[in-house]
């Protein structure tokens, strides 16, 4: 329609100012008349067109979420809880909220870091380096760069801090860790 409007607005130009042989003046005037009539059409489906899509926008904020929403809302609430369970300092309710929501969405780049963070905490140094493997691979993780290499970092003054603990460290079942601290 726009295209229609500019070659018959030129064309009526043309007409009227340069080449006056082309249309009599009957003529110009039906195509005055033409351009008028595309342009008034143009302005009322524009209008048209407008207010669905105000309307069709108020009819989406107004509706109930969408499922991919409502999961994400639940997502958050997890993280929102996992995040209170951290700062009170309950490691093993905050370990299993955030296992829980990874196992939800395995591409939550700020559980997965705040997960590492927890495991650093814990002495878990190996799990977290490989959490932040992970979190390195993920393409979303690009704005978290600095808080992962941060976070790489402070993994890494610990092991320099006690080398000789990690490589001698030796791993435990939970029965014989069980049976040293009663022996202790």
């Amino acid at each position: 329609m726009a295209v229609g409007f500019t070659a018959l607005a030129n064309t009526m130009l043309l007409a009227s100012f340069v080449y006056r042989q082309w249309i009599t003046g009957d003529a110009l005037w039906i195509g005055y008349s033409a351009l008028a009539a595309t342009w008034l059409l143009a302005l009322w489906q524009s209008l048209v067109v407008r207010r669905e899509s105000i309307a069709e926008a108020a009819a989406i904020e107004s509706s109930e979420p969408s499922p991919s929403e409502a999961k994400r809302s639940q997502l958050d609430q997890i993280f929102r809880e996992a995040q209170q369970r951290y700062l009170e300092s309950d490691w093993v309710a905050t370990e299993k909220l955030l296992l829980k929501l990874l196992k939800q969405d395995a591409r939550d780049i700020e559980g997965r870091l705040m997960l590492a963070t927890l495991w650093r905490h814990q002495g878990r140094h190996e799990q977290a380096l490989r959490q932040l493997d992970r979190l390195e691979r993920l393409e979303a993780a690009e704005k978290w760069r600095h808080e992962i290499a941060a976070e790489r970092q402070r993994l890494k003054q610990i092991t320099f801090a006690l080398p000789e603990r990690i490589e001698t460290e030796t791993i435990e079942t939970p029965k014989e860790d069980c049976n040293r601290r009663l022996s202790a």
